[in-house]
């Protein structure tokens, strides 16, 4: 599941950060892990809403390493769609 690649941010994200996971946000879900996580450990990162609803949230990382470890510690809390690139 592709973002639309229409705009220029968004084409920017996918060059730097080509490793991506998408995970289904549940509501009132506590993400402040996921937060502390990617400030405190990971390198070069990103994050989009995916849709119109904020079902789902695209993580990007520069480095693939990163998006394994990243996927590694939370595809078991919220439910991945996908790990891309």
């Amino acid at each position: 599941m592709k973002p639309k690649s229409g705009s220029a941010w968004l084409n920017k994200i996918e060059r730097e950060c080509p490793y991506q996971v998408v995970l289904r946000r549940k509501k009132l879900m506590d993400e402040s892990d996921i937060f502390d996580f990617l400030e405190g450990i990971i390198g070069k990162f990103d994050m989009f809403v995916e849709d119109d609803y904020a079902n789902f949230v695209r993580y990007c990382f520069k480095d693939k390493n990163d998006a394994d470890i990243f996927y590694a510690k939370f595809h078991d809390a919220v439910e991945l769609i996908s790990l891309s690139a």
